[in-house]
């Protein structure tokens, strides 16, 4: 027996007003965005208190973070698409299957890569990434304990994707809000210290990191076992091969996007590492900053995902279009008028993070170059969600390749090595890279193949002579 709640976010998700539907969803999955954001920003804020070159420290992890975690992001995509289009479908007895598989899997796999992440560290920051001296000892010892986040990491998706999935994206939403408290509380004290606890800097900020995410994906679950009763969540023994082969034909593209995009920001970091810790830094604080025009509407990105999936799965396929054309329309121009702020207030964003006169000018310079090319990126965010939900994601995935690989690091190099251009050489690339990705990303939105549902047509069939 579905509960209640259920049907209902069905019911408004498949034949609600969209705008407001996608505002109701979305606007919790912006908070999570805003949220997730905080907690940069409060270990980048605590972390300049700490020492001029600390913030830097997260962002060299963040990439192969990314990559490592890129199996269980593409599996949890995978889900999400499957499951809201078997809710769609009111095929409620395949959800109750698909959920103990899809949670045995995640944990199962997020346990190796903590143990794959803590003993790869060395090679992949001091000789992969080059990272600047300066800061090396600091990245090691963060990475060290981040690594434990990848276990956290994987138990919290797998049980927000599946409330994500049924409509639910406000609990989710709750739970990360109080970690941030949380986190806002254990930063100072890790980073600084406090009474016994001696000052850790870039260590402190993990640990109080991986304290939070802990402490939420327990919390979470508990809400969720509370609020869904029916819906059992155990270790399955049995991974039977249809789920596996579906959950990996459609989760592979979005694997290999995140494996892309993870090498992508790598290597792109390491080129930038080239010109010196100044360059490090100011890219670390021209990204925070233009992170928060991105997180401000990110969450209504990945709302699109939800419904998409469930009208797919209840056979409306013209609604799904209708539902992602009237995103990008809105998004854009709302993510204009964000740039627009950022730009004009880019000086007192960058003056929170750093006093240093030469890396403040680069900072300046980078959130200058980039805010007028936001709305193009969102609508490389709304394709990808729009992929994500229709289990369609070979073409976000192609055109991720093609924007980050070829133009961001290849033309990237080029210009900055090779033309003698420096850090204006990687910026050109990444202004580029957002030109072609956007304006590919609408054309395929528009027009694309991707209103096809991927469940057996069975679930049409049902959901008809309903």
């Amino acid at each position: 027996m579905v509960s209640q709640s259920i049907e209902r976010y069905r019911e408004r998700i498949v034949s609600g007003p969209i705008l407001s539907t996608m505002f109701k969803l979305g606007f919790p999955l912006m908070m999570t965005d805003v949220i997730m954001l905080i907690y940069n920003l409060t270990d980048a804020y605590w972390l300049s208190q700490f020492s001029s070159y600390a913030l830097a420290v997260p962002r060299q992890t963040w990439p192969m973070f990314l990559v490592f975690n890129s199996i269980i992001i593409g599996i949890a995509n995978a889900n999400l698409a499957i499951l809201s289009q078997y809710i769609g479908a009111r095929m409620y007895d395949k959800v109750s299957e698909t959920v103990s598989k899809f949670f045995t899997v995640c944990l199962t796999i997020s346990t190796i890569l903590f143990i794959l992440y803590e003993s790869l560290k060395y090679y992949m920051f001091a000789i992969l990434m080059n990272v600047p001296r300066e800061i090396l000892a600091d990245v090691l010892g963060y990475a060290e304990i981040i690594a434990l986040d990848c276990i956290s990491f994987g138990f919290s998706i797998s049980i927000s994707t599946l409330m994500q999935a049924f409509g639910d994206t406000h609990t989710p939403a709750r739970v990360i809000g109080i970690g941030a408290i949380l986190n806002a509380i254990l930063d100072p004290v890790f980073i600084l210290g406090f009474n016994t606890i001696p000052p850790m800097g870039a260590r402190g900020a993990a640990i109080a990191t991986v304290i939070t995410r802990l402490f939420s994906g327990i919390l979470l679950f508990y809400l969720f076992k509370k609020r869904y009763p029916e819906i059992r969540i155990s270790f399955s023994k049995h991974i039977d091969k249809e789920w596996l082969s579906l959950s990996l034909r459609i989760g592979l593209p979005v694997t290999i996007m995140t494996i892309a995009d993870g090498f992508a920001f790598t290597f792109q970091q390491a080129l930038v590492n080239i010109f010196g810790v100044v360059a490090t830094n100011a890219f670390a604080i021209g990204f925070i900053v233009l992170d928060i025009a991105n997180a401000i509407l990110r969450g209504f990105t990945m709302s699109i995902s939800i419904m998409v999936g469930q009208n797919l799965g209840a056979g409306n396929t013209r609604r799904a279009r209708e539902i992602a054309l009237t995103a990008t329309h809105t998004i854009a121009l709302i993510v204009f008028t964000g740039a627009l702020i950022v730009f004009m207030f880019k000086d007192q964003l960058v003056s929170v993070f750093t006093n240093d006169v030469d890396i403040a000018f680069e900072a300046k310079k980078l959130v200058s170059i980039i805010a007028w090319i936001l709305p193009l990126m969102m609508l490389s965010f709304l394709s990808m969600s729009v992929g994500r939900g229709s289990g369609h994601a070979l073409f976000p995935t192609v055109n991720n390749i093609v924007r980050f690989w070829l133009i961001r690091i290849g033309l990237g190099y080029i210009l900055a090595i090779s033309f003698g251009m420096g850090v204006k050489g990687v910026l050109i690339s990444i202004t580029l890279s957002e030109v072609v990705g956007g304006i590919a990303s609408y054309m395929w939105i528009r027009y694309g193949d991707w209103v096809k549902p991927i469940i057996k047509h069975r679930a049409l069939l049902q959901t008809r002579s309903t």
